[in-house]
């Protein structure tokens, strides 16, 4: 008749002292009628010895437990005690014992406002879904009849409204798997909140991939959706954003053996320089969330990308050399650069050797800015995370002074105001901490 993996939890008030075994009956009744193994008898001041009783109603057919408030009182005026108090039994009765949410049924119909506010208030914070009352019977008229009904709740649309809450400040610290396992773990039933629900997962979903640069991914999601009743939503300019950085790049093919022209290289550039504004803004994110070794990760690739994007400006892909070119071929000797048998191309050339590429084509500005920018990203070598054993990106202020060298470094290569707009909306994600 009990079930051993259920528990309930129960006030227990000081009742009508002129009818102290009727008051008792509906202490059983709500006990009988939950079919609970487990129960917490709440209890203070004179109930204690009403609890007491109960509890050994019961000796041989569940295991009841009585909590007696640790103050006197508290129950009238105090909600904030009564509900210390509460969460702490939650945690202690619950976690010890392996219950879920689902195992837990909560009646608040006894004791004072305060306690049965307090018991209401807990029971969602641990997200339970079964609350119970006693209620006395009424005819049709709304008149009242002999007998009383246990009346159960599941404030399934309050609970709903705090993990909506919950998912807010999941996205303004940019936790979006975080956020969508939320959202799992118990699905509304009502239609209008299933479809936010979902509609919200596909936002999380949208912006995982994009802060993860999977840009492509991202694209993929469909989100012609506009969700006021949450906030995030992605506009229009920002979906264009992310196709814009799926481009495929233009490169050597091998069926024609066509090089890119160098109007397709100018394109494969603009596509780059998106990405490093992308880079920046997703490098602030790694800072603002304390992961510095990420962020100078970050930094690194925006100059070495600018590397690259000076080497498209300049009519050269560095990992698609040909020394067919009189420039490449000049390099590649004073560097001891041989194109492996069967390649048509030498290997890729890196950071370092690309600044020296840009000095022998005459392109001093581009190798002066990139040796500058060495000097700033170079720490990033002896990172745990790369070749060192330890972390060693531990000031903000020189990372943030990094990217923000880089990034100002396409100012002449956008233009101001396209290079503000640019950063604007790459930005987009980063100001989700300001959203109200």
């Amino acid at each position: 008749m009990y079930d051993k993996s259920k528990i309930l939890f129960l006030i227990v008030g000081t009742g009508n002292p002129n009818d102290p075994e009727g008051y008792k009956r509906l202490l059983r009744k709500a006990i009988d009628e939950t079919g609970a193994g487990n129960v917490v008898l709440i209890s203070s001041g004179e109930s204690v010895k009403t609890a007491e009783e109960i509890k050994n109603n019961y000796v041989d057919k569940v295991r009841a437990y009585v909590a007696g408030l640790p103050e006197q009182g508290m129950e009238v005026d105090n909600v904030d005690k009564c509900y210390k108090f509460l969460d702490e039994l939650f945690n202690d009765v619950i976690h010890k014992n392996g219950f879920t949410p689902e195992d837990i049924v909560v009646d608040f119909t006894h004791g004072t406002k305060v306690m049965s506010a307090a018991l209401y208030a807990v029971g969602m914070r641990h997200n339970v879904s079964n609350f119970h009352y006693i209620k006395r019977n009424n005819d049709e008229k709304g008149n009242l009849i002999a007998g009383e009904t246990i009346q159960k709740t599941d404030a399934a649309y309050a609970r709903e409204l705090e993990i909506l809450k919950q998912c807010r400040i999941l996205f303004k610290t940019w936790q979006f798997s975080a956020a969508k396992s939320l959202l799992s773990i118990k699905k509304p039933e009502n239609d209008e909140q299933k479809e936010l629900f979902s509609n919200i997962e596909k936002l999380a979903d949208f912006y995982s991939e994009w802060d993860r640069m999977d840009y492509a991914a991202a694209e993929r999601v469909a989100l012609d959706i506009n969700l006021p009743a949450f906030g995030f939503s992605a506009t229009s300019a920002v979906r264009k954003w992310v196709k814009g950085l799926t481009f495929s790049f233009y490169e050597y093919d091998p069926k024609t053996c066509t090089m890119p022209t160098k109007e397709q290289l100018v394109q494969n550039a603009k596509t780059a320089i998106n990405m490093m504004f992308d880079l920046y803004a997703n490098g602030l994110r790694r800072l603002e969330s304390g992961l510095f070794e990420d962020a100078s990760i970050r930094a690194y690739r925006m100059a070495e990308m600018l590397g690259q994007i000076y080497m498209l400006l300049s009519g050269y892909k560095n990992d698609e050399l040909s020394d067919s070119d009189a420039n490449v071929r000049d390099f590649a000797q004073k560097n001891g650069l041989r194109r492996q048998e069967g390649n048509d191309f030498l290997p890729p050339i890196g950071r370092k050797k690309v600044i020296d590429f840009l000095r022998r084509i005459g392109k001093q500005k581009y190798a002066d800015i990139l040796k500058n920018a060495e000097e700033l990203v170079e720490k990033r070598n002896n990172s745990i995370l790369i070749h060192g054993f330890s972390a060693c990106a531990k000031n903000e202020s020189d990372i943030k002074e990094a990217f923000d060298f880089l990034l100002n470094q396409l100012k002449p290569l956008t233009g101001g105001e396209e290079w503000t707009a640019k950063l604007h909306t790459a930005m987009f994600m980063n100001n989700f901490k300001d959203n109200a």
